[in-house]
């Protein structure tokens, strides 16, 4: 996989998961019960920051 392509996969998970993370924090004030959320929203956050840190080390390179 050249640069550029890892490049256009990073931003395009870690876009995903702040979607993601984003849903799931609105979903928090419906009356739905769901023990997972806030585990849920952790993953979601971490994969985010993960996916930004691997791509500013691909861009350093």
């Amino acid at each position: 996989m050249n640069k550029q392509n890892e490049t256009v996969l990073l931003e395009h998970l870690a876009d995903t998961f702040e979607t993601k993370l984003r849903k799931a924090d609105r979903s928090i004030g419906t009356d739905i019960p769901d023990p997972y959320r806030e585990g849920r929203m952790d993953a979601f956050g971490w994969a985010a920051t993960y996916c930004r840190l691997l791509l500013l080390l691909v861009e350093r390179k």
